[in-house]
């Protein structure tokens, strides 16, 4: 299930290049990679990082839902299914936005049961 989910994320949004859905210690549960991108090395830098921000005095963000970065050759989304796994994915600067958050919060409602 976690494959048909996530290729249909890929499908779905316009210039998305890779898809992974990966544990908050960055190791990937199942990807599909089109492009080469390092994804394990992305979820293990993206898993750290959410580590270091959750729910805090200092921060007081509360959970990480969803998270964008900004590059030069790709936007990467990392959006969380559970307090445990995320989904992540990454796309070419021209791609759809949009579509993707709506992809990555329409798959969420999807694999959360699986996960849980």
């Amino acid at each position: 299930m976690f494959k048909q989910v996530l290729q249909g994320i890929r499908d779905r949004v316009e210039g998305a290049v890779a898809v992974s859905l990966i544990g908050l210690d960055g190791i990937a549960i199942e990807s599909i990679n089109s492009n080469g991108v390092p994804l394990d090395v992305l979820g293990a830098e993206f898993g750290g990082f959410i580590k270091s921000i959750r729910p805090n005095a200092e921060l007081n963000t509360g959970e990480v839902l969803q998270f964008a970065l900004v590059a030069e050759k790709y936007i990467t989304f990392l959006s969380a299914v559970t307090q445990e796994y995320f989904l992540l994915l990454v796309m070419r600067p021209d791609g759809n936005y949009g579509r993707a958050r709506f992809e990555l919060a329409r798959a969420k409602h999807l694999l959360r049961d699986e996960l849980i």
